[in-house]
């Protein structure tokens, strides 16, 4: 089971996800954040002007220079966010982190097997669970629960440059999730890595694993489809649209139709939580559309699937099927990848971060009633029937489209429980989905 989970991890190169929970605009408490990040912009080369505290023209335009530097975008705003990805730039660790100023120093065998041993601990967790094989539980929050202690008071002795390197990320990942309890994604992912780096774990990683693949920065480009960025290995990828903190892609054969109309269903499904977005952000989580199966997308090259696949703990993208969306140009009588594959994502990443336990405890239950009612065939997959529900919920179309949780009016009768939980996360808002 520990490769299932272990197969979802990712660092990247040269920033750090996190949520920027330290809205730093200029005040008296923004000020220490402008000088620590001028003082960090000046010992990597960039000229921020005197590290006097003021945010001025100067320290914009070097922070853009520096999100440049990373084919990344500066957002504007000298956060946590900044100081954060310029502490890893500058291998320092972030300012405060006094607790991981003396740490017990064992051999990196030593430190190896037991971060190694606590972090598949974490994720053979089975607090929350329908049956042996259907597991539930917030494991990115129970990595950092199982590990942070034992990474804050040991350190491997015998690190070459490359270790080094992914230790400190790892520290000020830390040090971040430490002060904020956000972050947690961030933070596993640099548990990973640096396991990786010491004892050569690439095994349990497969093609479409995160740690393979950089990230698409975040651009804000509204009811538009703009050209990706070009990334390396990534170059399949030519356009580029975004919302609700969600990064959409996808190749030259697909439309701007099917991008738009993409957007649109992303928007309106976490249009009821404003307060995920940025945490969404935070998480990269991504959306890449394939027009037959997923082999066309670089990240999946050697499996094909035709539907697609959600954006797991760790994943690098969430491949959705761009022809199986009914839009304008495009009726397509079924189901929905998009609405499914994202209702795995938010369980997967955003509710496993922030340690919704509500919803762990509730869902068990919720999937017994399933069977128990005969709402879904006895072989139906235990893992399937949340998203199965939200993607039928989302959509509000007619048992035409699904075979079973096919209308919201349906599943508020047959399953009023289900309903309430779907309810508590996703709008109340009537939709228009494929009525045209």
């Amino acid at each position: 089971m520990f490769s299932l989970y272990f197969h979802a991890l990712k660092t990247l190169k040269n920033g750090v996800i996190i949520f920027a929970i330290f809205i730093c605009m200029v005040s008296a408490t923004s000020a220490n954040n402008v000088i620590q990040s001028q003082e960090m912009l000046l010992n990597l080369g960039f000229n921020p002007g005197p590290a006097d505290g003021i945010y001025g023209k100067k320290t914009q335009i070097a922070l853009e220079e520096f999100y440049i530097s990373r084919a990344d975008v500066f957002d504007g705003i000298v956060s946590a966010n900044e100081i954060m990805d310029l502490s890893i730039a500058s291998g320092m660790v972030y300012p405060g982190c006094s607790f991981i100023a003396s740490p017990d120093l064992i051999s990196n065998d030593t430190f190896f097997e037991n971060l190694r041993s606590r972090f598949e601990d974490a994720w053979n967790e089975r607090t929350y669970y329908y049956d042996f094989e259907t597991r539930y539980g917030p494991f990115l929050y129970w990595v950092y629960e199982y590990t942070s202690a034992f990474v804050e008071k040991n350190q491997p002795n015998s690190l070459n440059r490359e270790q080094a390197q992914k230790l400190n990320v790892l520290l000020n990942r830390l040090c971040f999730t430490k002060k904020t309890q956000t972050g947690q994604r961030a933070y596993a992912i640099a548990v990973l890595d640096l396991l990786d780096s010491i004892g050569g774990m690439r095994g349990e990683i497969h093609d479409g694993h995160a740690l393979r693949w950089d990230d698409f920065p975040y651009i804000e480009t509204g009811k538009k489809v703009i050209s990706a960025p070009q990334l390396r290995g990534m170059e399949h990828y030519k356009r580029y649209t975004s919302t609700s903190g969600v990064i959409i892609v996808g190749g030259k054969s697909i439309s701007d139709e099917a991008m738009l109309a993409a957007r649109e269903m992303v928007k309106y499904q976490l249009s009821a939580k404003p307060e995920w977005h940025s945490i969404i952000r935070m998480n990269k989580i991504r959306i890449s559309l394939f027009k037959t199966n997923t082999c066309e997308l670089p990240e999946y090259s050697n499996g094909c699937e035709d539907g697609g696949l959600a954006q797991m703990e760790m994943d690098a993208t969430s491949p959705i099927n761009a022809n199986w969306l009914c839009y304008p140009g495009n009726k397509d009588i079924g189901g929905n990848p998009v609405y499914h594959e994202l209702a795995h994502s938010i369980q997967h990443i955003i509710l496993e971060s922030i340690n919704d336990l509500h919803f762990y405890q509730t869902l068990p239950t919720i999937i017994k009633q399933a069977y128990d009612r005969r709402l879904v065939a006895p072989n139906f997959s235990a893992g399937e029937v949340w998203a199965v529900a939200v993607e039928g919920y989302m959509m509000d179309a007619g048992p035409e489209f699904k075979e079973t949780y096919f209308s919201r009016r349906w599943i508020q009768k047959q399953h009023p429980e289900m309903y309430q939980l779907i309810t508590r996360y996703f709008p109340t808002s009537p939709t228009d989905y494929c009525k045209f």
